[in-house]
């Protein structure tokens, strides 16, 4: 049972992706377990990082505005594709994939910034 945990971990199963190998990287024959786009929306969670050191500097619903335009390009991508008006190619998943991955880590660190202090007058 852990060992099948760490298996699912591992091969990202609790990503809800479609794993279609046209849109998948495949390394040495072997297919990456998420698509391009899901692979670089978690390449943009990394940005967090280094993001979390200007948290302070920057205000937070500036990061929360920046956070939600960047992930406009990918809903417009993947809505034209859902529409069949064109098709996306997997440079341009991977980049809306990547701004909406940072996106998210904007979100993250301004909800971070506004809600942690509110919680610690709670406690």
């Amino acid at each position: 049972m852990i060992k099948d945990f760490f298996k699912d971990m591992l091969l990202l199963k609790f990503m809800p992706c479609h794993r279609k190998p046209e849109r998948s990287l495949h390394l040495r024959g072997r297919q990456f377990p998420v698509c391009y786009r899901c692979m670089f929306i978690l390449a943009g969670y990394t940005a967090i990082i280094p993001l979390s050191f200007y948290a302070e500097t920057i205000s937070s619903p500036v990061f929360l505005i920046m956070g939600i335009f960047l992930h406009i390009p990918m809903l417009l991508d993947g809505v034209s594709q859902l529409k069949k008006w064109r098709v996306s190619n997997n440079f341009l998943r991977s980049l809306t994939g990547l701004l909406s991955g940072v996106g998210m880590s904007l979100i993250i660190i301004s909800a971070a910034v506004n809600l942690v202090p509110i919680i610690f007058t709670i406690i």
